[in-house]
């Protein structure tokens, strides 16, 4: 079966454009204008992918993509919006990648590919980790502190099953950056990890200011603190 990408902009020549370019390379395609008919499409749809504009009539992109996350499907944003703010923004979100137009055909193309050729998680790993009262479920992509459900964005749990599943060991920045937006270098992507470091220990720490989970190594990236056990 092919693969399915949802193309959301509103402006018809961009979704013309994108429907040839990605029909050609041998994705089904459907085009919607709006970020309501986005959310119905996605319902009815569930696409592998979605190309998604920031600048819709009603809903947003921003507001769309919140919206996506409980449906885990990856979204690439392709916005006109280029300033290095709206590309961390978008990011925060839940937005799997980020394109500023205009864009380069052949990358938006590869970009598309590396977000729906990820691999799913393997059968045999574990169902999650704990840690004290934290407690976080790979298989139900759930995490919970003191019993009280805590809602991550899914970078965001991706960063922080990531560090526990290290249990301890150093993960550099380049490393987190290849693992949950699968890039090695980008412009930017130093800041992107300390954002969603800093989201993240708000949410999680007692303290944030006072890390008591995730741990910064000065130079070299980011640890988990804690024995961990697996679930």
């Amino acid at each position: 079966m092919r693969s399915s990408i949802l193309v959301v902009d509103d402006e018809l020549h961009i979704r013309n454009l994108l429907h040839f370019l990605l029909e050609d390379e041998g994705f089904q395609v459907r085009c919607v204008g709006s970020g309501e008919d986005a959310l119905t499409s996605v319902e009815e749809h569930m696409p592998s992918l979605v190309i998604l504009d920031i600048n819709l009539p009603g809903i947003d992109g921003y507001e769309v993509c919140r919206e996506l996350r409980k449906h885990r499907v990856p979204v690439l944003f392709l916005s006109s919006r280029d300033e290095e703010h709206d590309v961390i923004y978008g990011l925060e979100v839940g937005g799997m990648d980020y394109i500023r137009k205009p864009f380069n055909h052949r990358e938006l193309i590869l970009r598309a590919r590396n977000l729906i050729g990820r691999e799913p998680t393997p059968a045999d790993t574990p169902r999650g980790y704990a840690c004290g009262a934290l407690e976080v479920r790979l298989d139900k992509q759930k995490v919970s502190l003191q019993g009280q459900v805590v809602r991550l964005s899914p970078n965001e749990f991706d960063l922080l099953a990531l560090l526990m599943g290290r249990r301890g060991a150093v993960v550099s920045n380049l490393e987190i950056l290849k693992s949950i937006w699968g890039h090695e270098e980008w412009d930017g992507g130093r800041e992107l990890v300390k954002v969603n470091v800093r989201r993240l220990r708000k949410k999680i720490e007692p303290n944030p200011h006072e890390p008591l989970y995730i741990i910064n190594q000065w130079g070299r990236g980011y640890r988990f603190k804690g024995t961990v056990t697996e679930l």
